[in-house]
């Protein structure tokens, strides 16, 4: 799997890699415990072993579960996203339903760039709606700290619970270790998040493209009267990309969009709206 694939098409440079092109390229397991609806689907608290149980609002919670390492990760709300125009820049429900065949509520996705083999260099979270196990797979023999993992296609594997987990073996083990308190969670990018606002249906950071910052935080957000934002905190923002944002925002309005930029100690703040009919100018808005 190519780790700088993107999710949705205008994010091509900056969203992080998904699991799902890579799973869907493959057979699934043709064992025969795939329930005939999701109305006579197991529930997840009656299936054996522990389950995960964690709250999965916002980027932030996804990286408390991570191992330490991560590069880059971007959390979706779909509940929010379907619910506004910003559902064109991402997979549809079917699509997304496919994995579980049942509704998939919110994804978190985080990789370490820095791991050699790329099936284990990224793994995902989602809340489902019911939680119910109705898909093919085969449970492991043993468990691990009491998790057990549901082999599914290309050696990608669930663990059961809120959220559920997608990833190889070897590194749902670590994402397993942090849940267990074994091993540290992910901190780099703490601070970075410290200064954010809670909320938005579309997050991301990364510290892969340091010739624009050390790390960056991008989000977008459904505002009132259908505008939208997206904001960009930079760490340690590269001078010359500062200089190419300050021409940007002169000129914004030719293409409907409204800037504010604001510098704070290493931080700086770049938020652009535009209304629904400029929604692609804003997507397409240089950030580097």
């Amino acid at each position: 799997m190519d780790k700088k694939s993107a999710i949705g098409i205008f994010l091509a440079v900056i969203m992080v890699g998904s699991i799902l092109p890579l799973f869907f390229s493959g057979s699934s397991n043709n064992n025969n415990n795939q329930p005939d609806s999701a109305s006579n689907a197991p529930g997840i608290e009656t299936m054996p072993g522990n389950k995960v149980s964690h709250e999965l609002n916002s980027i932030a919670d996804g990286l408390a579960m991570s191992p330490e390492g991560i590069t880059a990760a971007q959390y979706v709300d779909f509940t929010k996203v379907y619910t506004s125009q910003l559902q064109m820049f991402e997979p549809n429900a079917t699509q997304m339903s496919a994995l579980y065949n049942v509704l998939v509520t919110k994804q978190f996705t985080a990789i370490d760039n820095t791991i050699a083999e790329d099936s284990d260099s990224v793994f995902e979270m989602h809340t489902i709606d019911p939680e119910v196990v109705n898909f093919q797979y085969i449970r492991s023999t043993e468990p691990y700290n009491g998790y057990y993992f549901l082999s599914r296609s290309n050696n990608y594997s669930n663990v059961l619970g809120s959220p559920m987990l997608l990833g190889t073996e070897q590194r749902l083990k670590e994402v397993i270790d942090v849940i267990s308190g074994t091993a540290g969670s992910s901190k780099d990018f703490d601070y970075l998040l410290s200064n954010t606002e809670p909320g938005a249906e579309i997050q991301m950071v990364s510290s892969d493209n340091e010739l624009t910052a050390e790390q960056y935080y991008l989000e977008f957000r459904a505002l009132e009267n259908k505008t939208y934002a997206r904001t960009i905190l930079y760490l340690d923002l590269n001078q010359s990309v500062l200089t190419k944002l300050n021409s940007l925002a002169e000129n914004s309005s030719s293409r409907g969009l409204e800037y504010s930029i604001v510098e704070n100690d290493n931080i700086t703040k770049v938020v652009v709206k535009a209304n629904e009919s400029n929604l692609f100018n804003l997507a397409f808005e240089p950030y580097s």
